[in-house]
């Protein structure tokens, strides 16, 4: 069925005012103390419709569940915002990134760092990841139960660290590691008024905190120094970062031309922390999935065996590995690692008969559109052939947007496609996965400032 036309459902509980929940009504059913912030926002939009007004810890928030609307936030209205709180407040750890800065520091850092993500450089990495996954699989034994979550985890690093510095990160896993744990930690306290305060504070959290970016700022600050006395291109992000020249912002008069080692810095500290556990959280809910549904992991096996020949994927494999990205997409539709994305508003403005007031807290959750029954059949069922190239065009675009949308999409979107559908084509040559006997045949979720599944993810593995 063509679900493009479908027409946004907005209700009014008095006129320029949308529907949605008070807080004495959330207290009295309990929804503060029950389920987690996924679920909530998902009930907000089954109960109240496709724009959702409500307060969060005194702030305005607009909650968009419809792809019409999260067009027009992310895209058409992209002028009136900023970044939010949370990521405001991050720079505390990453910086002036990409993910934190605003314009036009971040269309500039934008235009330096694309020829990084160019088709030609990303598919001088594709080598990388398909040995990268072999070597990891070479280390399972027949039938051993693995936590499939910390092996993807370790396996996003080694990737990140050859395709980012050029070098093999193992004996820095455990830290780099830590200070995702405690950035993943620090992000929620964002919304507390006296978040600065807590910078600052004394609090054991806290100085795990500053000792873990501490040493990041080592590890990072001593590759920038090496690469930059090198002077020559190893194939790697750092060597373009490093080398990159905005001759635009020459041309009109701007800042320097070439980023500062702050800078670098910044964009590589942002890619090692919200870049590596993102893959490796939506490479876990891949073969969970899979190991709950052994029809479609043997059809992926099938496919991998067809392509691969039992080699390890290259860049050259990744337009033949349909199901594989198809799998891959399914997976980031049920499980979105970034699962909801935010935006404040940077000043008042008109929208839809209403005044949208400057400070207002404006989200558009990927884990509630991506499960709308009226875009997706069976919303809950994992199907990979949602994404074959005919279903999709009976989609609105916005129907589905793991890596956002507009000005401020992911610009490492290319790498991530080809990571997963090349990490599991050669998983699934090499590996069968199971679940192990008497599990719960659902996965708990911790929707934090990722998505993540709650624990450990342990599965068995077997030699196909």
């Amino acid at each position: 069925m063509d679900t493009t036309t479908i027409a946004p459902d907005i209700r009014w509980k008095a006129a320029g005012h949308p529907a949605g929940p008070k807080l004495w009504s959330r207290l009295m059913r309990g929804e503060l103390f029950r389920g987690n912030a996924a679920a909530l926002l998902t009930a907000n939009a089954q109960r109240y419709g496709d724009l959702v007004s409500f307060s969060a810890l005194g702030r305005p928030v607009l909650q968009f569940n419809h792809p019409e609307l999260v067009q027009e936030m992310l895209v058409r209205d992209i002028a009136h915002h900023h970044r939010n709180r949370v990521l405001q407040r991050s720079k505390y750890i990453l910086g002036e990134g990409l993910l934190t800065s605003e314009e036009p520091l971040h269309m500039r850092q934008r235009r330096l760092m694309q020829p990084a993500f160019h088709r030609e450089r990303i598919s001088a990495y594709g080598e990388v990841i398909g040995q990268a996954t072999v070597t990891m699989t070479g280390g399972w034994a027949d039938g051993q139960a693995l936590d499939v979550r910390a092996q993807m985890l370790a396996l996003a690093l080694r990737i990140v660290g050859k395709t980012l510095f050029d070098t093999d990160l193992e004996q820095d896993v455990q830290t780099i590691g830590e200070a995702a744990d405690s950035f993943q930690s620090f992000l929620p306290l964002a919304w507390l008024p006296f978040s600065k305060m807590l910078q600052e504070s004394a609090l054991p959290s806290m100085r795990r905190i500053r000792r873990g970016r501490e040493e990041l700022d080592d590890l990072i600050y001593g590759m920038i120094r090496e690469r930059r006395m090198e002077a020559r291109d190893r194939g790697d992000l750092l060597s373009m970062l490093i080398a990159s020249v905005d001759t635009e912002g020459e041309a009109e008069g701007g800042e320097a031309a070439r980023m500062t080692d702050t800078q670098v810095r910044d964009e590589c500290i942002t890619v090692v922390l919200a870049g590596h556990e993102t893959t490796a959280n939506a490479l876990s809910f891949s073969l969970w999935l899979l190991a709950e549904h052994p029809e479609i992991q043997d059809a992926v096996a099938e496919e991998s065996a067809r392509v691969l020949g039992g080699r390890a994927p290259t860049a050259a494999d990744y337009s033949e590995l349909k199901l594989a990205e198809q799998v891959f997409a399914e997976a980031l539709r049920l499980y979105p690692p970034v699962w909801v994305t935010a935006r404040t508003a940077a000043e008042s403005y008109a929208y839809r008969g209403m005044t949208i007031e400057r400070g207002t807290v404006l989200i558009a959750p990927q884990f509630v559109v991506h499960r709308d029954a009226r875009f997706f059949a069976e919303p809950l069922k994992f199907d990979p052939s949602r994404f074959t190239a005919e279903a999709k065009a009976l989609r609105p675009r916005m129907a589905y947007f793991p890596f956002g949308a507009g000005n401020r999409q992911c610009i490492g979107e290319g790498l991530a496609w080809m990571e997963g559908t090349l990490a599991l084509a050669a998983m699934m040559q090499e590996r069968r996965v199971q679940p192990l006997e008497g599990a719960a045949r659902t996965i708990a979720l911790a929707p934090s400032v990722s998505l993540r599944p709650k624990g450990p993810v342990v599965l068995r593995v077997e030699r196909r």
